[in-house]
């Protein structure tokens, strides 16, 4: 009762599914999926046409995989094994079966087992009243179970170990072995050595719950085996121990389901999360949860009868009609069950009551097979629940609104208004329908509750009289309905302005209010990225490392840039050496001591003017259409006017994969470069220069020399030599002094 009492609040609204768990809910028919949504019950889909109850239909058959994939069949009624060859057909197992009691003969085989541990298959001999072993390999006799002497013909028994009719057979991951022995009403266990353990029916025995077991299957889970048994008169499944004792709940009373669906069982399966159990009165496949054993719906699409059933290795449900065809193939998890209920525990949100404003289903665009309707209660009394609804009859009781009663049953109410006075409690419920192949998918559940609405702009004197007052807020709330989407888009007008938050169509207009040029070939989280970080970026506009990182974001390349005028150093002449008044120099000397400085040394480190500093000077730099008067305030210009206002940008040939690539970059370079400045973009070719490029067979290539310089060709690079013979080329010219020189 207290699940969803005082629930916290986000201002005047709740969301009802909290982690994914529905906490305060209850529910028939549903199940959460794994994204935390309530949907119909999933169930085995059948598409094909099913087959028509068996005329000749008198009992169980068997139904096996191998692990290699192959499926195995009984033939009750042929006295005989099938398997289903590649071309998908019935082949007779040759060696196995015909009509006698003679070893390797059958006498209306049922029940089928191969184990994990051996590769052999168990059939329960039923007129023969034995468990006779086959080797799958060579489909020869390997053991007789059940009988005292080969010699004799077989013949019931009701000791242990022996049989009166054996029907079904299953196995656990343990070796074990579980035969119901239909004649003697009992369960025998048999260990992987073929001994009977006699103690399992004798503790089942002395609980006296089964009255004729007919049917058993068995899962092994990480922790313990459960063993299924169908009863066929109890018309239910009881779930037992590996011990043998019967499974019992929180209230300690056994554990059994299916009474109040099944008619006459036959044929069960199971795995971790569902059991699957044939009836041949309804001629339906029922499914049942193994977390509460409750009943989740009926397979869609079969309708036939049911001689054995079995999982395969795909987890699909494989059905043996008992008729001789082919086994059919369900797909376990296709279809979805046609009715189901949720409900939740009183809903309190505030000590002085509320008034309760809306209840709205967010769930998936409903399609015209599949319904959802919601329902409500209100009272201050918090033991004033209606009546838990059922599947067959929900929301019955009157308390729930709106009334069961109406016109169209199945009309979807996913949004409802609740209105009437303030209240402390409410409760909420929901009736999910479809036609089996789809279902409502509902993720979250919006309640709201003391809603400022647009009664509040409306004069006081609309809210004085409380049925115009309750009128006006119902009439208002379809407006508020109507306009509500509007309301909430001007609201969120801010995240339209967030390059994380906004939708991805909007990305391209929001770019556009940062000047960012977005390429169709980058995904949507680099658009994204690109983005938030323009304007960041704008403050490194212009400079060396801003123009890097433009490079790398939008071409993806790495770039060397540099700056000559940082480099460059004029070529001086030394000056005289200072000399002290106590310098003791002879007097008349004619030496003169020159004072070493670093720009002394031309073409090292330093370089000459493109002109004179101080402009053309007459009868010293003046030469007729050589020379260029300059201004004052330009004093000293054509020291810098050769190298300022320029850069150069090198980029590894590695990094231009393909052409597009070098008009990027250029297309870049031209677009964030500062307006007043040029650059030289240069191509660095894989060649060997120590301190620069030295990584053999990564950014370097031993060659050859290159060819000489000529008149006319361009200014000298690293790579140019003036003149001379080729140098030395490994595996070309290797012998020093004869085919090759140094240097």
């Amino acid at each position: 009762m207290d699940a969803l009492l005082n629930q916290p609040r986000i201002d005047n609204f709740i969301y009802l599914n909290r982690d994914n768990r529905w906490l305060g809910f209850h529910w028939r028919g549903l199940e959460i999926r794994s994204d935390g949504a309530l949907q119909l019950c999933s169930v085995p889909l059948f598409d094909g046409d099913s087959p028509k109850p068996a005329d000749n239909f008198d009992g169980p058959a068997g139904l096996a995989q191998a692990p290699d994939g192959t499926i195995y069949l009984s033939d009750p009624l042929g006295h005989r094994l099938f398997r289903i060859g590649c071309d998908e057909a019935l082949v007779p197992i040759s060696c196995i079966g015909g009509e006698g009691n003679i070893p390797a003969q059958l006498s209306t085989p049922r029940g089928l087992f191969i184990p994990k541990y051996r590769n052999a298959i168990f059939v329960a001999d039923s007129q023969n009243h034995r468990v006779q072993v086959f080797d799958l390999a060579s489909s020869q006799l390997v053991d007789i179970w059940g009988q005292t002497s080969v010699l004799r013909a077989p013949e019931p028994g009701s000791t242990p170990g022996r049989f009166n009719t054996p029907w079904t057979l299953a196995g656990d991951d343990s070796g074990n072995l579980y035969v119901i022995d239909y004649g003697n009403r009992r369960v025998q266990k048999f260990n992987r050595l073929g001994e009977v353990v006699p103690e399992f029916w004798k503790t089942i025995d002395n609980a006296q719950y089964l009255g004729q077991p007919s049917d058993i299957a068995v899962y092994s889970g990480s922790d313990r085996t459960s063993v299924y048994v169908v009863d066929e008169r109890a018309h239910a499944v009881f779930v037992i121990g590996a011990d043998g004792n019967p499974r019992r709940d929180v209230q300690h009373r056994l554990i059994s389901f299916g009474a109040a669906q099944l008619k006459k069982p036959m044929g069960i399966a199971v795995d971790k999360d569902a059991v699957y159990v044939g009836d041949n009165e309804l001629h339906r496949i029922l499914k049942f949860s193994t977390a509460d054993y409750g009943f989740m719906g009926e397979a869609v699409g079969y309708e036939g009868s049911i001689a054995a059933l079995a999982l395969d290795a795909g987890g699909n449900l494989l059905v043996h009609s008992g008729s001789g065809a082919l086994p059919v193939r369900l797909l376990t998890d296709a279809g979805y069950g046609i009715r189901g209920v949720l409900w939740s525990e009183a809903i309190s949100v505030s000590s002085a009551g509320s008034e309760w404003h809306r209840v709205q289903a967010k769930c998936e665009e409903l399609t015209a097979n599949v319904h959802l309707r919601l329902f409500f209660h209100t009272s201050d009394d918090p033991n004033d629940q209606p009546t838990d609804p059922d599947v067959d009859n929900p929301f019955s009781d009157p308390k729930w609104k709106p009334a069961a009663a109406t016109p169209d049953p199945l009309a979807n109410t996913h949004d409802l208004f609740i209105g009437g006075p303030r209240s402390h409690y409410l409760w909420l419920g929901a009736l999910f329908g479809g036609d089996g192949r789809s279902t409502p998918v509902v993720p979250q559940i919006l309640l709201e509750f003391d809603h400022d609405g647009y009664l509040n702009d409306l004069p006081a004197l609309y809210q004085t009289e409380p049925n115009s007052r309750d009128f006006l807020l119902r009439f208002l709330a379809l407006t508020e309905t109507l306009f509500q989407d509007l309301e909430n888009n001007i609201a969120g007008l801010s995240r339209l302005f967030d390059p994380l938050a906004a939708p991805k169509e909007f990305l391209a207009w929001l770019a556009t209010w940062l000047a960012v040029e977005l390429d169709e070939n980058w995904n949507e989280q680099q658009q994204r990225r690109l983005i938030a970080s323009a304007f960041e970026r704008y403050s490194r506009r212009g400079t060396v490392a801003g123009l890097r990182e433009s490079l790398r974001l939008l071409t993806g390349v790495g770039g060397i840039i540099q700056e000559p005028i940082l480099y460059a150093a004029w070529w001086s002449l030394p000056s005289p050496a200072a000399t002290c008044a106590c310098h003791n120099a002879s007097r008349g000397s004619k030496e003169t001591a020159w004072q070493g400085v670093e720009n002394s040394v031309l073409g090292a480190t330093t370089m000459l003017a493109a002109a004179q500093p101080q402009g053309a000077v007459l009868g010293s730099t003046a030469t007729l259409d050589y020379s260029t008067l300059i201004r004052n305030e330009e004093f000293g210009s054509p020291l810098f006017e050769d190298v300022a206002h320029q850069f150069t940008v090198q980029i590894y040939r590695s990094a231009l994969s393909c052409p597009e690539t070098i008009s990027r970059v250029r297309a870049v370079l031209d677009r964030e470069k500062p307006a007043h400045t040029d650059y030289h973009l240069c191509i660095i070719e894989p060649h060997l220069r120590v301190g620069f490029q030295a990584r053999l067979g990564i950014d370097a290539v031993v060659a050859g020399g290159t060819e000489d310089i000529r008149l006319g060709a361009a200014t000298l690079d690293a790579d140019d030599v003036i003149g001379g013979e080729p140098a030395g080329r490994i595996g070309e010219q290797s012998r020093i002094g004869i085919g090759t020189r140094i240097g």
